[in-house]
């Protein structure tokens, strides 16, 4: 009886040590990794479990993201923290203004564009009519093709 309650005391020894270690492993899995919630209008709001000192860019590289999503306001670099939240939106549509129907302070929200500019295009659509195509603004005195370039996706006919 004696060597039965000794096999079963040192069993039950055994066993409370592994389920330490056990323990001990979870806690250490635990501690080596961070959760965080991405949310927002261009994913699927989620908790992603990532390795402890992970970064932004890692994060990116495990997410289905919609691909109009806007990620210039991200630090790539930056190391993500246990319960930090990702917000990713869809970039934001722009407005066009119409170079044919704006009035001058309309126009002076384009960029480039400022009180004498938006004047000479009212004046040029005076003399001429209708612009026929959004190219035709570079026949605004200062309106050359680079400052077009910067323009050309905030304006419309």
């Amino acid at each position: 009886m004696k060597i039965l309650s000794n096999l079963f005391l040192f069993l039950l020894i055994g066993l409370l040590i592994f389920s330490n270690n056990q323990d001990l492993e979870i806690l250490n899995m635990v501690n080596q990794t961070i959760e965080v919630n991405v949310k927002g209008t261009a994913v699927k709001d989620e908790v992603y479990r990532l390795k402890k000192g992970s970064t932004v860019e890692d994060l990116i590289e495990l997410i289905d993201i919609a691909s109009d999503a806007d990620l210039s306001c991200l630090n790539l670099t930056t190391v993500l923290k246990n319960r930090d939240v990702i917000v990713l939106d869809k970039k934001k549509e722009i407005e066009k203004i119409s170079i044919n129907t704006a009035d001058i302070k309309q126009l002076m929200q384009i960029p480039y564009v400022g009180e004498k500019t938006a004047l000479l295009i009212i004046e040029y659509r005076n003399r001429h009519g209708c612009f026929k195509t959004i190219e035709e603004i570079m026949e605004i005195k200062g309106i050359g093709p680079k400052k077009f370039e910067k323009m050309k996706d905030y304006i419309r006919l």
